[in-house]
Formats: C-alpha cells, sequence, structure tokens
C-alpha cells in the first residue's frame, strides 16, 4: 500500500483501540467512505463504564482530506477502498 503520510498510515493502523483512528469503507450508496473515529474506551470494556448521564464512548466524522497532509482521499486511495475496508471496526446505528 502506498499511504498519502506516514500520519495518515499510523491512525488507519491505530483503528480499534482507544483514541483516534482512521477507518476506511463505503458509504449506503457504495462511494468510499473515510471516517475519524474516537473510542473513549477499549472494545470489550464497555460493562465497565456507569454513568447517568449519556455519554458516547464511539464517534465518527466523515473526512474527505487527509487531516495531515491535505491528499483528496477518493483520488489516493479509491481503488484500495475495498481491500482497506474492516467491517468489524464500523459503528453501526440501529
Amino acid at each position: 500500500m502506498r499511504w498519502c503520510c506516514p500520519a495518515f498510515k499510523s491512525w488507519y493502523e491505530g483503528a480499534g483501540e482507544r483514541g483516534f483512528a482512521i477507518l476506511v469503507g463505503r458509504d449506503q450508496n457504495r462511494k468510499p467512505q473515510f471516517v475519524i473515529q474516537h473510542r473513549s474506551i477499549d472494545p470489550g470494556a464497555e460493562d465497565l463504564v456507569k454513568t447517568e448521564t449519556p455519554l458516547s464512548l464511539v464517534a465518527d466524522i466523515q473526512i474527505d482530506f487527509c487531516p495531515w497532509c491535505g491528499s483528496k482521499l477518493e483520488k489516493w486511495y479509491g481503488e484500495n477502498v475495498d481491500a482497506l475496508y474492516r467491517a468489524d471496526l464500523k459503528i453501526t446505528y440501529s
């Protein structure tokens, strides 16, 4: 894989752990989708959180450009979206 910059690669590789990460996939129209995800806690530790106030444990923000180098992500990774997709890390809403 040829990455647009070292920071994008590092955040992609950190996906699924607590903190910030990059996810790659497709939206409901099958268009390439790039997301910054933040996890407040490690996966599997959700039951340890006790609060009376609503708390977001995972949040996603869609992006079109690399936050570090400015590359247009669909142009840079468009042919590799399916190879970069990791379904188990995507948030699904019911």
